[in-house]
């Protein structure tokens, strides 16, 4: 049931106009026409529209989210700034539907990626019924519904939308090594490009023999920098790049017993010469991994048309079934372990490449590690490069770099450009730190209680911010060139959102405060290009839906 059918209780504040909308503006009557803030549709990875999640608790109904709107563009980085509690983090698991339910729901909205409705069917997921005399309300969960749209999401995660969460070590299993819990990832998503690296290598080619001198001789020599040019080289002659990764690490630590490794570097090629049964093998994942692909493509086609394809993906299901049921041999002991060897092998050192770009000093041997035995920051690094390996096209970060040093700090969002500048991946930014939002950011949404209050370019909102509560925080940034100003506080805190303020919800903190911010919740108005804010002080245009 919609969250119409919640009692009048849950009703007391109209909800905003969305900002986008796929739908071109409606002239208002009374009203000039304005552009919507989307700007160009075409290019929008992530649009949310009146997005509401409410928490049902013993003490009552916690509106954390009441009607948030804003979208995300393919390439570009958008900021979402606020104190605590103020929804930024609900905001990232509404979208990838991670919400604890119970008590979390998602009431009502639309958060479109790339025209898939990830809400599809989520208004059927549950029924409410309000208990008299309070502000409680009894949720009757349909949970075959909420599986079925769960699993939908399998072909938007990873892959479509990716996470790093603000706390890496719930978000990892504690008795799965570090390699294997990226492996999984990795084969996940790019398990048939994997293969097919595999299948393609050529370990025989007259380049290699040439390109194995010229490593030994680099480390003979102890020249760190020509030794890793010589295994990348190496590499690409045999067809597999990690071959050039373990060349390198069996190599850079063992001068000057150089000529003690020869054998092994030699043994190193074997594992690029795939055996009969192996290649048969490797050929049953490449087409399970193809039957993957299509299901999730299928759950796409069905969050986006709103139409159902059982059928489709029953046949799918009995396809991969056929397979794994025709080789079942290969699941024997004994004989999967000696098959598998060359996947488990090559996704380990893919690990350590990805480990090796958010700068974990010994690679290798946190691949080999579990999440117990790394710090706080490492863990980070791990998620990250977790989160990166699928190349995903939206990525949210939340609070990427709050358990890093400074110095990884700007090595971890260089990494982050690169992604966007490569692949073109949009991010969504989630952070406290107003210095990051300036380095990195091209459009910031900053919110209060459940509510965006204002939207804008990043250059818009330092320099001119028009919400009394954006003031606020650029107030409280110490500044440089004025190190002797005194910096100033928001008083108040963060109201209870049981029973949140009625009209503007910052109206009790505003020094600003009018009497008809105690009553009437200020609409989005336009005041610039791109730049929204929600606050009475403002009579521009409102922003269409």
């Amino acid at each position: 049931m919609a969250v119409d059918a919640l009692p009048s209780s849950l009703e007391e504040e109209p909800v905003p106009r969305p900002l986008v909308s796929t739908s071109p503006p409606a002239q208002s009557e009374g009203r000039p026409e304005v552009t919507t803030v989307s700007g160009g549709i075409g290019n929008v990875v992530l649009d949310i529209r009146n997005l509401r999640t409410y928490f049902f608790t013993y003490d009552g109904v916690v509106k954390a989210l009441d009607g948030v709107s804003f979208n995300v563009r393919r390439g570009e980085t958008v900021g979402l700034v606020g104190e605590t509690g103020c929804g930024k983090s609900v905001t990232a698991f509404s979208v990838t539907r991670l919400i604890p339910d119970p008590p979390g729901r998602i009431m009502d909205g639309t958060i479109l990626f790339k025209g898939a409705n990830l809400l599809s069917g989520v208004d059927r997921e549950a029924t409410y019924k309000p208990i008299k005399g309070t502000n409680r309300v009894k949720v009757h969960r349909r949970f075959r519904r909420i599986r079925s749209n769960l699993d939908r999401m399998m072909a938007v995660r990873g892959g479509g939308i990716s996470m790093i969460f603000q706390e890496p070590m719930s978000a990892m299993n504690p008795i799965f090594s570090i390699s294997n819990q990226i492996s999984e990832s990795l084969l996940l998503h790019r398990g048939v490009a994997i293969i097919d690296g595999l299948l393609a290598a050529h370990p025989n080619d007259p380049a290699v023999k040439p390109a194995m001198e010229a490593a030994l001789v680099a480390a003979r020599e102890n020249k760190p920098g020509q030794l890793r040019a010589a295994c990348l080289a190496l590499g690409e002659a045999a067809g597999l790049p990690t071959i050039g990764t373990q060349a390198y690490y069996l190599l850079h630590d063992n001068y000057p017993d150089v000529e003690g490794k020869q054998p092994e570097l030699a043994k190193l090629l074997r594992r690029a010469r795939v055996s009969g049964i192996q290649r048969q093998y490797l050929s049953r994942e490449r087409r399970l991994y193809e039957l993957m692909t299509d299901q999730r493509r299928s759950y796409l086609a069905e969050m986006r048309t709103g139409k159902l394809e059982p059928g489709k993906r029953r046949a799918i299901t009995a396809r991969r079934t056929s397979v794994r049921f025709r080789t079942f041999y290969f699941g024997l002991w004994g004989l999967r372990g000696r098959v598998r060897r060359p996947l488990n092998e090559e996704t380990f050192w893919q690990s350590v490449r990805l480990l090796e770009g958010v700068s974990i000093a010994n690679p290798v041997q946190v691949a080999r590690g579990y999440p117990h035995e790394l710090s706080g920051g490492m863990l980070q690094r791990v998620m990250i490069a977790m989160a990166l390996s699928a190349e995903p096209e939206l990525l949210i970060a939340d609070e990427p770099t709050t358990a890093l040093d400074v110095t990884i700090q700007a090595q971890i969002l260089e990494l982050m450009r690169e992604l966007k500048r490569r692949v073109g991946t949009a991010i969504m930014l989630i952070t406290h730190d107003l210095g990051v939002i300036a380095e990195v950011a091209d459009r910031v949404c900053v919110m209060y209680a459940g509510n965006i209050v204002e939207i804008g370019p990043v250059r818009d909102i330092f320099r001119t911010p028009l919400h009394p509560y954006t003031q606020g925080l650029i107030a409280s940034i110490p500044r440089m060139d004025d190190p002797s100003k005194k910096l100033e506080a928001i008083p108040g805190s963060v109201p209870n959102l049981i029973y949140p303020p009625s009209g503007c919800r910052f109206h009790p903190r505003c020094p600003q405060a009018m009497p008809v911010c105690k009553v009437e919740r200020p609409p989005m108005t336009v005041e610039g290009g791109g730049h929204v804010v929600a606050c009475h002080l403002y009579h521009g245009p409102v922003a269409q839906g």
